[in-house]
């Protein structure tokens, strides 16, 4: 609960700012073709370390490590600048979004959820459709084309 303030403050700053949201291909939350990019508030949770906090965020693939077995299945491993070389890891399970194609330069917007673990590993997962736990469904979109 430390961290409340902290991110309270980040996202109040962010929006007095005037935020960097800008119209992009992905689901909405009212079902139409554009999402709001919220990168002001997802470096708002990054900054405050708000594990488990759903973000929805726009940047340029700047890095890809190759897809990679882990005990929840296959996983791509593509970073995303947000901004400012603010890089962020995108683990994007292969398993539920199927192999797609991806090439540095491409244009992304990532809805997931932000993890922080204790040994200061960073990223986004969960950026897929899913029916098990309380999670929203995630996606990922490159150059106009989405996978979920």
């Amino acid at each position: 609960m430390k961290m409340l303030p902290t991110f309270v403050a980040a996202v109040l700053a962010a929006s007095a700012l005037g935020g960097c949201a800008k119209a992009a291909g992905g689901p909405s939350a009212t079902g139409d073709s554009a999402a709001a990019c919220d990168n002001a508030g997802f470096l708002a949770a990054q900054h405050a370390h708000v594990n488990h906090a759903e973000v929805t965020f726009c940047g340029t693939v700047v890095r890809l490590r190759p897809a990679k077995h882990t005990r929840s299945g296959w996983h791509r491993y593509v970073y995303v600048d947000v901004g400012h070389h603010d890089v962020i890891e995108i683990d994007a399970n292969l398993d539920e979004m199927g192999n797609f194609p991806v090439t540095d330069g491409e244009q992304a917007v990532a809805r997931g959820e932000y993890y922080y673990d204790e040994d200061g590993r960073e990223g986004v997962h969960w950026t897929h459709r899913t029916d098990r736990g309380p999670h929203p469904p995630g996606y990922l979109t490159l150059n106009g084309t989405m996978y979920r």
